[in-house]
C-alpha cells in the first residue's frame, strides 16, 4: 500500500477539494495578514496566495486540475470577503489577476518538482505538513522585506483634459457649482465597480471656500487653497467617506483653464496616497481608475455648458 495520500478521484472532486483549501488559507492569510494593515503589499497579494497555490499543486496531479483549482480557490476566497464586508468589488476584482497567477505559478512549481523526483516517491502529505509549518515564516520574510517601502503612501498624480466651445467665465461658473453630473459613464462606473460622481457644492468663493462632491457611494470634502479666477482653482482633500479610503485616498484636485484656438482647455488633475502595493501592479490599476472618473467629469461639464448654450 502506498505510504502518500491519492488525490481524490475525479476531477470535480479534485477540483473542488484543491480550491476549498486553497481558499480557507487565502482567507485566513488575509485575516492574519491585512485585518489590522493601513497598507497592503505583496504578502497578501503574492506571498498568501503562493502558498495556497503549493497546497493545490500538492493536492492534485494534473496541470488543468491545477489552473481550474487557482481559478476556483481565488473565486471562492474574493466572493467570501466581499460578502463579509472585508473588502470592497473592485479590491478584489483587481487584486484577483495577480493572486490567481501566484497560485498557479506555485502549483506548476509543484507539479514540475513532481516529474523530477516522481511522484511515486513524492510523498503530498509529508510535504503538505511541512509547507503549511513553513507557510507564516515566508509570508512573514515577504512581508519584512518589503516593509521600508511601505512606510510612507506612495504620490500620484493624474491629469486629463478636454476642449470645450465655451468662455472661460462660464467654465468657471460650471465648475465651481456643478449641480448635476449626466455625462456618458466609462465602462468602470456602469458596472458599479468604482464610485460615481453625482454632484458638487461650493460654499462661498474663494481660498478657504468649502466645496463638497457628493457621490453614489460617499462624499469627500476639499478645501478651496488657490482661487485664481477663471484660471486655475486648487483643492486640498479634508476627508472622504469612498469605499476602499483605508488603502487609497484623495490628496489634492483642481482645475485648470487655458484659452486654446477659440476653445477652452479644462485640465483637471488628481493626487491620489495610495497603500497598495507591489506598485508595478497597482500603479496602472490606480490611473485608470481615477482617469475614468475624470472622463465622466470632464464629459458632463461639457455636456452641461452645450446644454446651457443651447437654451
Amino acid at each position: 500500500m502506498s505510504d502518500h495520500p491519492s488525490e481524490p478521484s475525479g476531477l470535480k472532486c479534485g477540483v473542488l477539494w484543491a480550491s476549498g483549501i486553497s481558499a480557507v488559507l487565502m482567507v485566513l492569510g488575509y485575516y492574519f495578514v491585512a485585518s489590522e494593515r493601513t497598507t497592503l503589499g505583496s504578502a497578501i497579494f503574492i506571498a498568501v496566495p503562493f502558498v495556497a497555490g503549493l497546497t493545490i499543486g500538492l493536492l492534485v496531479n494534473n496541470i488543468k486540475h491545477i489552473a481550474l483549482s487557482g481559478l476556483g480557490g481565488c473565486v471562492f476566497a474574493m466572493s467570501f470577503l466581499i460578502v463579509m464586508g472585508m473588502e470592497g468589488i473592485f479590491c478584489a476584482l483587481m487584486a484577483a489577476p495577480l493572486a490567481m497567477a501566484a497560485m498557479i505559478v506555485a502549483g506548476l512549481l509543484v507539479h514540475v518538482a513532481k516529474i523530477i523526483f516522481k511522484k511515486d516517491e513524492f510523498n503530498s502529505g509529508k510535504h503538505l505538513t511541512i509547507l503549511l509549518l513553513l507557510s507564516p515564516l515566508l509570508v512573514a520574510a515577504v512581508d519584512k522585506a518589503e516593509e521600508p517601502r511601505r512606510a510612507s503612501p506612495a504620490r500620484v498624480t493624474i491629469s486629463d483634459s478636454i476642449r470645450i466651445a465655451a468662455t472661460a467665465d462660464r467654465v468657471w461658473e460650471a465648475l465651481g457649482r456643478f449641480d448635476s453630473m449626466d455625462g456618458a459613464k466609462p465602462f468602470l462606473l456602469r458596472t458599479g465597480a468604482l464610485p460615481v460622481p453625482r454632484r458638487c457644492t461650493l460654499e462661498g468663493e474663494g481660498k478657504g471656500s468649502v466645496r463638497t462632491c457628493y457621490f453614489d457611494k460617499g462624499t469627500i470634502m476639499q478645501e478651496v487653497t488657490a482661487w485664481q479666477k477663471p484660471s486655475r482653482m486648487e483643492f486640498e482633500i479634508t476627508g472622504d467617506t469612498l469605499p476602499g479610503n483605508q488603502w487609497l485616498t484623495f490628496s489634492k484636485a483642481g482645475y485648470e483653464l487655458t484659452e486654446e484656438a477659440g476653445e477652452i482647455r479644462v485640465t483637471r488633475h488628481t493626487t491620489i496616497e495610495s497603500r497598495l502595493w507591489p506598485r508595478w501592479y497597482w500603479e496602472p490599476i490606480e490611473r485608470l481608475g481615477v482617469r475614468s472618473e475624470h472622463d465622466f467629469v470632464l464629459q458632463s461639464l461639457s455636456q452641461k455648458l452645450r446644454l446651457a448654450k443651447r437654451d
